[in-house]
């Protein structure tokens, strides 16, 4: 015995066709209605593993690594007192540090800790930079090698265009003492200020064996400066097979 009569099973499956096609309606609409995921919408989406970071989006800070120390050395300045340098690199085109601190080490040949300073730079994104600390007392202890490590950095996202600086020239001389006269230009549209300028000189083995910093205090649009590194006299014993000059400024918050 048939339960419906044929004209009510076909007014069923109309209306049941008519329901489903409104539930399609509405489901497009609302997707439409959605905005796509992006980078920027504030929202975990898209396999970010943060809110706008991780997954196809920026790396999230956390989970940045240190900077990478290229490499690490000692200078003498007199008897008993040298310097630290370190040559850094921040991987990171987008992640800024205002502050960051270190710990530089200096260890004699038997791996005892004879010297030790704390210090505090700060970092842009993709740059490599000097940290350099002048003035480590060790006594009748001569150090046989040097270590830095950083804090844990607290980066944070940055836009960040490098000053057009540029190096036009560069005189050295040995005596009457070591000294480095370096012509910088400024070749962007604006001004800069508290410019650090760091000098590294390099081997014919490729490896520095001094470096020198200085503050540039202003350096106005279109001009030239003349910036001057000294060492000791009998520190710097022999010409450089190469000069690497840096000029670098905080990246705007």
């Amino acid at each position: 015995m048939t339960i419906f009569p044929w004209r009510a099973r076909r007014q069923l499956i109309v209306f049941g066709i008519l329901i489903a096609t409104g539930a399609a309606v509405i489901v497009y609409l609302a997707f439409l209605a959605v905005p796509e995921a992006t980078c920027f919408d504030n929202r975990q989406n898209q396999n970010e593993t943060g809110v706008d970071c991780g997954g196809p989006c920026t790396p999230c800070l956390e989970n940045l690594s240190q900077p990478v120390v290229l490499w690490a050395r000692f200078f003498q300045l007199g008897a008993g007192v040298y310097e630290a340098a370190a040559f850094i690199e921040n991987i990171y085109n987008f992640a800024a540090a205002d502050r960051a601190f270190y710990l530089v080490k200096l260890y004699d040949a038997n791996n005892i800790l004879i010297a030790q300073r704390t210090g505090e730079t700060y970092i842009n994104p993709a740059e490599r930079f000097l940290v350099l600390e002048p003035g480590l007392f060790t006594g009748e202890r001569a150090p046989a090698r040097v270590s830095i490590e950083f804090e844990p950095v607290r980066w944070r996202y940055a836009d960040y265009t490098k000053p057009n600086i540029l190096v036009v020239r560069r005189d050295f001389a040995l005596l009457p003492s070591p000294r480095l006269e370096v012509t910088v230009r400024n070749a962007g549209s604006s001004g800069r200020g508290d410019l650090q300028a760091s000098a590294i000189l390099v081997d014919s083995s490729g490896n520095a064996y001094a470096a020198s910093q200085t503050v540039i205090d202003e350096l106005r649009a279109g001009t030239e400066r003349i910036v001057s590194f000294s060492w000791p006299a009998g520190i710097v014993t022999g010409e450089p097979s190469a000069i690497d000059v840096l000029v670098r400024t905080p990246a705007p918050r």
